[in-house]
């Protein structure tokens, strides 16, 4: 199982997600259940879209769950297919496209419950959509820093804004907010201050490696 572990993973991937998504990706390889690296890609999307419908139909504590699910599955996708030897370019590229549309559509419907719940006046309600915005402003652009220091053979490590510290923070807000709706907002606050701060990182730990230089 060493072999499936990335020396990139973040802290809950590591700890957590890794933990039990090579269990799940070792069965369904020694079954004959043959599922390809893109068809687990496209469960855990499906999943991820199961959680935003929980939160669009205010039941945040199945769609906190579904977010947790959808983040270990995205391990299995990658597990998958270096214990088949089917890696492909074309298979990440479906990953990092699906991953980003799960993100938007996560940030979204938590932002539209906690628009719909959250009892402030106008301006309390600009100011969550102006979070939601952030937060997904956030979250694109960790993962397109990362994306772009792959194309110029630098990986970033995950700090405290991976995808996986992301989907855990969602599900926290929907645990949270099966109790105290008012805890929405804090979370999509959160959301924004990892993302931010670890966009700033990236950008300043990219100056410092100066790629430029022989």
């Amino acid at each position: 199982m060493a072999k499936l572990v990335k020396e990139t993973d973040g802290f809950i991937a590591k700890h957590i997600n890794r933990k039990v998504s090579t269990r799940i990706s070792t069965f369904l390889v020694k079954s004959r259940l043959d599922i390809t690296p893109n068809e687990m890609t496209f469960l855990s999307f499906l999943t991820a879209v199961l959680s935003a419908c929980f939160f669009l139909g205010r039941i945040p504590l199945l769609g906190g769950i579904m977010a947790q699910i959808s983040s270990i599955l995205d391990g299995c996708d990658g597990e998958i297919a270096r214990l088949t030897n089917r890696t492909s370019k074309e298979g990440e590229i479906l990953d990092a496209v699906l991953d980003r549309f799960a993100d938007g559509l996560l940030i979204m419907s938590i932002t539209i419950l906690a628009y719909n719940i959250v009892s402030f006046p106008i301006m309390g309600g600009s100011l969550i959509i102006t979070l939601g915005f952030l937060a997904l402003m956030g979250s694109f652009s960790v993962s397109y820093s990362a994306a772009k220091g792959l194309n110029v053979g630098y990986e970033y490590k995950r700090r405290w804004a991976g995808r996986d510290i992301r989907l855990f923070v969602i599900m926290l807000a929907g645990i949270s907010a099966e109790i105290f709706p008012l805890s929405l907002p804090l979370f999509l606050l959160i959301l924004v201050i990892l993302t931010f701060s670890e966009t700033i990182y990236r950008i300043k730990e990219t100056f410092n490696k100066n790629f430029d230089s022989p």
